[in-house]
């Protein structure tokens, strides 16, 4: 009888093993894709209205981008077998962020996380929500490599393009989603803000200013921005009615490596 009690008392003090996290394709259930919207929201066949999960789909005001990216997303999607996990609870028109894993028919392969794929071959930039902290560390792995070779959205040629845009009619992008590939001029610290200037490459640059809150969790992370000069930074951003002169970051960080030029 002790010997059974013994068990049991092992049994409960054995640590659980840690669920699968959201971006891996473990318990991720079987489904197809029945149509993509221009605007990313998908419907999957058993009829729920997804979207993906950690990154920017294009915005209204890049329809060709719109466009080009639905017919790659179904073009991705043909053929392989589809399962989704939900990364969080829908939203206020209903529509749930998922993660989606695509996989060969005949399974010899293991499952591949579709947005990996999406921002490896610079197609879209991850985004800070809806993804777990692993997850998101995964997807900005996969980013730095699309950076690295200026693949897609990270040419020098489209982020100025998306740039002239921008500065040609401010009011019109207020509320958009964004991100850029900047170099650092200098970074100058006035009171309890620290402001991190780029190199002029569209209308003077802009400047972004940073909290002592921020700054001190950047420092913490080990990317302290008072060693940034002359470095490469990834921001993601919201635009507000006076286009790239004053935005609200959610992330900055430098990459680690310079870009390679074409």
């Amino acid at each position: 009888m002790w010997q059974r009690a013994f068990f049991v008392t092992l049994l409960a003090l054995a640590p659980l093993p840690a669920p699968a996290a959201p971006c891996d394709a473990t318990g991720a259930l079987k489904t197809s894709l029945a149509a993509v919207a221009a605007d990313g929201v998908m419907t999957l066949s058993e009829g729920f209205r997804v979207r993906l999960a950690g990154i920017v789909w294009p915005d209204h005001l890049e329809p060709r981008q719109r466009t080009a990216l639905t017919a790659i997303l179904e073009r991705a999607v043909l053929g392989q077998a589809l399962t989704w996990k939900p990364a969080a609870g829908p939203d206020r028109w209903g529509v749930t962020p998922v993660d989606l894993f695509l996989q060969e028919p005949d399974g010899t392969r293991a499952p591949f996380w579709l947005q990996a794929g999406l921002v490896e071959n610079g197609l879209v930039p991850a985004w800070p929500e809806g993804l777990a902290k692993d997850c998101l560390d995964r997807l900005t792995a996969h980013e730095a490599l699309a950076i690295r070779a200026r693949r897609g959205i990270w040419a020098p040629r489209a982020q100025a393009a998306r740039h002239r845009t921008i500065e040609a009619a401010r009011e019109a992008h207020a509320g958009r989603r964004m991100v850029a590939l900047w170099r650092v001029r200098s970074v100058k610290p006035w009171r309890s803000m620290h402001f991190v200037n780029i190199v002029p490459s569209f209308r003077g640059g802009p400047s972004i200013g940073l909290t002592r809150k921020q700054v001190t969790a950047l420092v913490d992370s080990g990317r302290n921005p008072a060693e940034w000069r002359g470095r490469w930074i990834v921001a993601r951003f919201v635009l507000g009615p006076a286009g790239l002169s004053r935005i609200r970051v959610e992330s900055i960080s430098p990459v680690d490596a310079a870009p390679r030029r074409q």
